[in-house]
C-alpha cells in the first residue's frame, strides 16, 4: 500500500491536469475509493490551482483597471488642457489686434501653467504623481514670479523665490521624501535629509534677505534670533528620531522644552543683542493692552509644563510596567 501510494503521489499532478493516460486515470481513479490520504492530497491540490487561478484573475483586474483609470485621467488631462487652451489664445489674438505688448500675455501664461501643475500633471502622469506636482508647481511658480518681475522690472525675484522655497521645503518635503524613487534612495535617512535641506535653505533665505535690504545691523541679528531657534528644532527633531526611549517621555521633554522656550525666548534674545527687557509679570485677574502679551506667555508656560510633567509621569509608569 505504501508503493501504491508513493506512485499514486506521483500521478496525481498529471491527474488533477487531466494530462494523463486512461490506465493511469482509472488507476489513481481506483485508489482514491481506498485512500483517505491521497484524497485529501487531491483536495488540497486543488484548492491551490482554483487559489493560483483567483490570484492570477485578481492580478489582471487590478492591471486592466489601473490602465483604464490611465487612460480616462489622460483623457480628462486633455480635455482640461484644451480648455486652459482658451484663454491662452482669447489673451494672444487681443494683443495682436490691438497692437500690444506681450507683457501681461505671458504672465496669463504662466499662471495658468501654475494651474495646470495642479490639476494637468496628477492626471497625465502614470507614476511619481507627488514628486511631478510639487516638481512642476514650483517650477512654474517661479517662472510666474520671474515673469511679472521682469514685467514691472523689480528686483525682488531672488528675495520671494528664496522666501517660497523655504516655505514649500518645511510644507512638503516630509511627504515628498516618502515618495518612490526618494523614499528608496534615502533609506533611514529621510528626516535626516528633510531636516539638512531646510536648514539650507533658510540659511539661504536669511542671506538673500540681508543681501536685498542692505542693511549692516541684520547681519548682527539675524543670527542671534535665528540661532536659538534651529537649536530647538535640531535638539526635537533628534531627541525623537534617534533617542530610543518610551514615547511619552519625548513628547513630554519637547512639550515642556517648548513652553520654556517660548516664554524665555523674547527675554534671552533682547538681551543678547543688548536690548533691556524684563519678564512680564502674571496678572492673571487684570487684562488690559499692558497686561494681555504677559498673561498669555504665561499661561502657555503653564500649560505647556503641565502637560510635559503629565507626559513624563505617563512614561515613566509605562516604561515601568513594561519592565
Amino acid at each position: 500500500m505504501k508503493l501504491n501510494c508513493n506512485v499514486i503521489k506521483d500521478l496525481l499532478p498529471l491527474y488533477a491536469d487531466q494530462i494523463c493516460s486512461e490506465e493511469s486515470r482509472g488507476l489513481v481513479e481506483e485508489h482514491l475509493t481506498d485512500c483517505q490520504d491521497c484524497s485529501a492530497l487531491l483536495r488540497q491540490m486543488k484548492n491551490e490551482e482554483v487559489e493560483n487561478s483567483l490570484e492570477t484573475e485578481t492580478v489582471d483586474v487590478i492591471h486592466r483597471q489601473a490602465n483604464f483609470f490611465k487612460r480616462k485621467s489622460a483623457v480628462i488631462g486633455s480635455a482640461i488642457a484644451g480648455i486652459f487652451m482658451i484663454p491662452v489664445l482669447v489673451c494672444l489674438i487681443v494683443n495682436l489686434a490691438t497692437g500690444a505688448a506681450l507683457d501681461w500675455f505671458f504672465i496669463v501664461l504662466a499662471s495658468l501653467l501654475v494651474a495646470s501643475s495642479l490639476s494637468i500633471v496628477p492626471l497625465m502622469m502614470p507614476d511619481h504623481k507627488v514628486l511631478w506636482t510639487l516638481g512642476t508647481f514650483t517650477a512654474s511658480l517661479f517662472l510666474l514670479f520671474g515673469v511679472i518681475c521682469l514685467y514691472t522690472q523689480g528686483t525682488w525675484f531672488f528675495l520671494v523665490s528664496a522666501a517660497v522655497l523655504f516655505g514649500l521645503s518645511v510644507c512638503f518635503l516630509p511627504f515628498a521624501v516618502y515618495e518612490q524613487p526618494l523614499k528608496s534612495l534615502l533609506g533611514q535617512y529621510k528626516g535626516l535629509t528633510v531636516m539638512v535641506i531646510d536648514t539650507f535653505l533658510y540659511f539661504l533665505m536669511m542671506f538673500v534677505i540681508g543681501a536685498y535690504v542692505e542693511i549692516p545691523a541684520f547681519w548682527h541679528l539675524a543670527p542671534k534670533i535665528s540661532f536659538p531657534c534651529l537649536l530647538l528644532a535640531w535638539f526635537v527633531f533628534l531627541l525623537i528620531r534617534y533617542v530610543n526611549c518610551n514615547g511619552f517621555l519625548k513628547a513630554g521633554v519637547c512639550t515642556t522644552l517648548i513652553g520654556v522656550y517660548g516664554f524665555f525666548a523674547n527675554y534671552l534674545i533682547n538681551r543678547w543683542i543688548g536690548v533691556e527687557r524684563s519678564i512680564p509679570a502674571f496678572k492673571p485677574f487684570i487684562w488690559n493692552v499692558e497686561t494681555v502679551d504677559g498673561n498669555i506667555r504665561w499661561l502657555a508656560l503653564i500649560g505647556c509644563c503641565a502637560a510635559g510633567i503629565i507626559l513624563l509621569f505617563r512614561g515613566i509608569v509605562g516604561g515601568t510596567k513594561e519592565k
